[in-house]
């Protein structure tokens, strides 16, 4: 799809200003104090890349986006009080050292847990190595399969400082003695560190797409025209499904809309909702899990699709090519020959269906019946075309009559 091609050339070219900038997420500001030097220390995963809601697929070469942001002020003044005998002290921290960072990535995918350091410059986005074959049995479980990711890190600064403290104590000479408030200075480095982590899940669209025609079911077709049926066992979302007979594409469906939002570390973010348009009419169920009519055992979401089409006599291919939101293809491919012509005049495929489908959770139910399939089955013989009741008495009665004839010869002859 443009729009997640274009989020994610985006995000790619966003990636580099997200490390090590002053507060690259909007993250919560707060006020330095002596125990913590910094305004703002924040880590996190931003995306997956590309992305379409909080999806991805193993077949787009999937990474991951994160960010770090620091921001420290460049002088500070704190007071100090030791004693609460004297007055109150002073620490200056100064001269700044630019913040950095050091921690690792992890993510969970299926049966693998893969583990990569970060350093302040260290690739954005990372590499994701979402292998199928790293899943087992119970991913399949759901329509999509889990991907589990987290960062933790650590964000440093060293500053120079000079402090200026009082201390109390108590002194004696030659039997004498007094207490009172002395003022010391030291100057040195000090190094400022706050750990910071972050953790967010994913699904990854695994794939496979089956397809039931559910009409036309027959290689070989009475009528060229009709309405057409199908079913879509689908482990990747449909943004797209065009019909192609012959050559030429008769009808589409894009099942779902796409919108663009951005994101709160500035990345483009695409949603979808399920909201059919298109030449054909779509709709859709909750997950199902039909062994019987797929390779692989696993849930599934249905898509269920309807399109006109009217062809001439002859043989024919119809192609269905369907694309997810990602680019990936999928054609199924049938041969079938059709005898009589359409009814409809060449060329016609009949008015765009209007959409049946509601939420993505609510499936519109059809009743099924022999008129609105009727292209699937031997077309009913009008009364004219059996033959009548006297054709048949005669084509029973002549060989009895031949036979009857044929005894009373040889009887004459004995």
């Amino acid at each position: 799809m443009p729009s997640v091609e274009q989020a994610s050339a985006y995000n790619l070219a966003l990636a580099p200003s997200l490390l090590g900038a002053q507060n690259a997420c909007n993250a919560p500001v707060r006020t330095p104090s002596e125990e913590s030097i910094f305004s703002v220390a924040d880590a996190r995963i931003v995306a997956v890349v590309p992305q379409v809601g909080n999806t991805t697929s193993d077949l787009a070469n999937a990474s991951l986006l994160w960010s770090w942001s620091a921001s420290c002020p460049l002088q500070a003044r704190f007071s100090i009080r030791e004693d609460g005998r004297c007055p109150a002290g002073e620490i200056i921290y100064f001269s700044p050292s630019a913040p950095s960072f050091s921690g690792e990535l992890s993510y969970k995918y299926g049966n693998s847990t893969e583990t990569v350091p970060l350093s302040p410059h260290s690739q954005n986005p990372v590499q994701l190595g979402l292998d199928a074959g790293k899943l087992a049995e119970e991913d399949f479980a759901a329509p999509f399969a889990g991907l589990s990711a987290s960062l933790s890190g650590t964000i440093l600064v060293s500053y120079s400082f000079s402090k200026s403290e009082y201390s109390y104590g108590c002194s004696g000479a030659n039997g004498y003695s007094w207490c009172g408030c002395s003022l010391g200075r030291t100057a040195g480095t000090r190094v400022f560190s706050v750990p910071v982590s972050h953790a967010r899940n994913f699904s990854v669209e695994t794939g496979p797409v089956s397809l039931l025609w559910l009409n036309p079911p027959l290689q070989s077709r009475l009528s060229g025209s009709g309405e057409g049926k199908l079913a879509f066992f689908a482990r990747r979302l449909p943004a797209n499904i065009s019909f192609v007979f012959s050559g030429r594409e008769i009808a589409f469906v894009q099942p779902y809309s796409f919108s663009t939002r951005i994101g709160q570390c500035g990345e483009r973010a695409v949603e979808r909702e399920f909201a059919p348009a298109g030449s054909a009419s779509a709709n859709s169920s909750a997950p199902i899990f039909p062994s019987q009519l797929v390779e692989k055992n696993a849930s599934y979401l249905p898509y269920y699709v309807q399109f006109n089409w009217s062809a001439q006599p002859g043989r024919s291919e119809f192609s269905v090519l369907f694309e997810d939101a990602f680019s990936h293809q999928e054609n199924f491919t049938r041969n079938f020959s059709v005898r009589q012509a359409a009814q409809a005049s060449p060329g016609s495929f009949g008015p765009p269906f209007e959409s049946a489908a509601g939420p993505a959770g609510a499936m519109g139910r059809q009743p099924a019946d022999d008129d609105s399939t009727g292209a699937a089955y031997p077309a009913q013989q009008t009364q004219s075309s059996y033959p009548g009741f006297s054709l048949l008495a005669a084509a029973f009665a002549l060989p009895l009559a031949i036979g009857a004839a044929a005894l009373c010869r040889r009887l004459e002859w004995l």
